[in-house]
């Protein structure tokens, strides 16, 4: 009959649409031990100090729902014509060849942990692999807000730079009203969906270069820099920044540890003092959280060659109770009760 079969076809196409879209409890996992942003040694060192410090059994505690996948650290290759561009015209930025190589592997890197998990977690390594990072969420997930959590607005140009650091320009790369001044690096072949400007929203800026306040003021970008923090409170940033993303969009967390005060994020390149308390910067990514909307999420610039062991072990912890809080974990207490015997109380009366 006509209706069984239209009814057979339907059954085989939700069942390959349920089997097309991941396991809402899954999340990958990729390294990316890059330190070629910026001139510090270490940060290379922290995707695999953080596993060594049980971070698959953290974030497992937290949602024992949670289905992981690690991918390993990112490999990359540097091919001529990266060398070629570094050299014609961006020879007075530093490692260009070396930063274009490895965020076009995470670009794809990061669309494969999409078709394969629900959500992504990528572990720096400097925060120039936020542009492959959201680049490729952006390719795979085009409808996209950005919360970039950090002490430094890191939208630079090559031309405004001062240390030529280029862990301090990855936005620039992702905005189209920027995209003019990186003419030779084939942004629009590599990574040709852009992010709105007014889909991203900074949290906990307090070191913002002359030019990058003059961008973020020329094109409306929304920031809530430490004073405004301290003026209003947490509670309404996060209200400000929710609504200001759309509703519709998933939302993409890159999180910096120099965002957090010193006092509980010592080992980092680019320090400043007067940030984010612990408490704040949990409940800020427990409020992205809860909109369960979050795809990705980058954790950068934890680095293991810089303070003494207490400081080390301080940041370690320090970035583990982000993760686990953006993954999970709730202070209030676990919701689900899978492993626990539920008659300890004895029948309901």
């Amino acid at each position: 009959m006509w209706w069984m079969r239209k009814l057979a076809i339907n059954w085989r196409l939700q069942r390959r649409c349920r089997s097309s879209v991941p396991d809402q409890n899954r999340l990958g996992i990729i390294g990316v031990p890059f330190a070629k942003g910026q001139t510090k040694q270490g940060v290379e060192l922290a995707p695999d100090l953080l596993r060594q410090n049980k971070l698959r059994q953290v974030l497992q505690s937290s949602d024992e729902r949670l289905r992981i996948t690690d991918y390993g650290n990112l490999q990359y290759a540097v091919d001529e014509r990266l060398l070629q561009q570094q050299r014609q015209h961006y020879h007075h930025i530093h490692n260009y060849a070396d930063f274009m190589a490895c965020n076009l592997a995470l670009i794809g890197q990061v669309q494969l942990m999409l078709r394969e998990n629900a959500q992504f977690l990528a572990i720096g390594g400097d925060h120039a692999i936020g542009f492959g990072s959201v680049a490729g969420h952006l390719q795979h997930t085009p409808n996209l807000s950005l919360v970039w959590i950090d002490a430094h607005a890191d939208i630079n140009l090559h031309s405004t730079s001062q240390s030529g650091n280029i862990h301090g320009m990855p936005v620039s790369f992702l905005l189209p009203q920027l995209r003019a001044t990186w003419q030779h690096a084939a942004l629009d072949r590599i990574a040709p969906n852009c992010l709105p400007k007014d889909q991203l929203v900074y949290i906990g800026l307090r070191d913002i270069d002359p030019y990058e306040a003059f961008i973020l003021n020329k094109f409306g970008i929304r920031y809530y820099a430490m004073d405004a923090i301290d003026r209003v409170g947490v509670p309404k940033i996060i209200e400000m920044t929710l609504d200001a993303l759309s509703p519709l969009n998933k939302i993409h967390v890159s999180f910096d540890i120099d965002a957090l005060d010193s006092n509980v994020a010592p080992s980092t390149g680019t320090a400043v003092r007067g940030g984010l308390t612990l408490r704040e910067g949990i409940s800020i990514v427990e409020a992205l959280r809860d909109t369960k909307r979050v795809q990705g999420m980058d954790l950068v610039e934890i680095n293991p060659k810089l303070g003494s062991e207490r400081d080390v072990r301080t940041t370690v912890d320090s970035g583990l109770e982000i993760l686990k809080s953006m993954f999970g974990y709730r202070r209030s207490g676990a919701r689900y009760y899978s492993n626990l015997d539920t008659g300890i109380l004895g029948r309901e009366q």
